[in-house]
């Protein structure tokens, strides 16, 4: 540390610590240390499933890709017929995403006017989240869009081959739950486990009402549910 201080006193950069949150407690001392007493001209931007809670830190939420009501239909514009129809139906992060990682997977493969409603519908089923998305846009290699948004009625299974050479944890959808699952403490996967049982949102006093009991008790459940807003896990919401 000390070496590392002293290289960067006088410096003016940017340090990248990228997925941190298997080391945070390591990666709060190493940003404290260097920047409120080493190196007042260093900024550190950390990618992390969980704040470091350090002094002068800005946390900035990355939410899912958004994704259009797949009802919705395409608004052509002042161009032509084709030009419109494409532009219009990948508009969205979510569904250009999908496009562009199918044409990778099956070159030729383009969203339009009869396949855009699928496509839509497989980006709600993912929530919007990239790494589904792109696993389930490999699938055009083999099956048509309207089978992998069947597929998908067992995503873990279905999206279980991704790449080869991504780090453990971003191969696959399972892989990627599993990864944060294991950053949880006991109290927080059981907690995560009962939750699971609610479709959509939940408040703190239906948490309360049906996940605690035997080994977690019901003044346990507001810690516990914080722990996993910190971790990611969950998303506050507003009503």
């Amino acid at each position: 540390m000390d070496t590392l201080a002293d290289h960067l006193t006088d410096k003016r950069l940017l340090l990248v610590l990228d997925n941190c949150e298997h080391l945070v407690g390591a990666c709060a001392v190493l940003a404290s240390e260097l920047l409120l007493a080493a190196a007042p001209g260093l900024r550190i931007l950390a990618t992390s499933r969980q704040a470091l809670t350090v002094a002068g830190e800005h946390l900035l939420e990355v939410p899912p890709l958004p994704v259009p009501d797949p009802e919705q239909p395409l608004r052509p514009r002042t161009v032509t017929r084709h030009e419109a129809t494409r532009h219009e139906a990948t508009r969205h992060e979510a569904v250009r995403l999908f496009a562009e990682r199918a044409a990778l997977a099956r070159p030729g493969f383009t969203i339009d006017a009869g396949n855009r409603a699928t496509v839509v519908r497989i980006c709600q089923r993912l929530d919007g989240i990239p790494l589904a998305i792109e696993l389930a846009a490999l699938r055009v290699r083999a099956l048509p869009v309207t089978e992998i948004l069947t597929g998908l009625d067992d995503y873990l299974e279905f999206l279980a081959t991704g790449s080869r050479i991504a780090v453990p944890r971003a191969q696959t959808l399972r892989t990627a739950i599993d990864w944060s699952f294991a950053l949880c403490s006991d109290h927080e996967q059981e907690l995560w486990a009962r939750a699971s049982v609610f479709a959509g949102g939940f408040d703190l006093d239906a948490a309360e009402a049906v996940c605690s009991g035997k080994s977690i008790a019901r003044e346990d459940v507001l810690a516990l549910v914080a722990g996993l807003v910190d971790k990611s896990i969950l998303t506050r919401t507003p009503r």
